[in-house]
């Protein structure tokens, strides 16, 4: 009897999105979501009763982004300077897994926060990049 086995994931892509169109596309991709807890305790009782969320952080570093140059300068994402940053400009980075229908994680509203580009002799150009978004959706990791 056939069955299916389920129990990894494979075939997964993480695409960079802006107003719905692909305009990139991710090798590496390390994701943290943080909530800030902070302890709760009533007066003159030093022990925490419960630790209750603060403020939600959700970071993305990526490491091998390929980016359509024409789709990007199209869409007006990239910054060429802090002037550019100031505009608020977010996108998407969005984690599917073999079906495109299948989204693993959504993370909506990302900000470029810092890259570096290192350019070696005889190799590939690698460039790494660090990212911050205001919320995130989907339970499939």
């Amino acid at each position: 009897m056939a069955s299916t086995n389920l129990k990894v994931r494979s075939g997964n892509r993480t695409v960079v999105s802006f107003d719905g169109n692909d305009i990139g596309l991710v090798q590496n991709v390390r994701t943290n979501d943080e909530y800030g807890h902070e302890p709760a305790s009533g007066i003159g009782d030093a022990r925490a009763v419960e630790y209750v969320p603060g403020m939600a952080r959700h970071s993305i570093s990526v490491s091998k982004m390929v980016l359509l140059k024409e789709l990007v300068r199209a869409a007006g994402v990239t910054a060429e300077n802090s002037a550019d940053v100031l505009k608020g400009r977010v996108f998407d980075i969005v984690q599917y897994g073999v079906d495109e229908n299948d989204i693993l994680r959504k993370y909506t509203g990302c900000t470029f926060v810092s890259g570096d580009t290192e350019v070696v002799a005889h190799r590939i150009v690698t460039s790494n990049a660090q990212f911050m978004a205001l919320d995130v959706s989907g339970v499939g990791m």
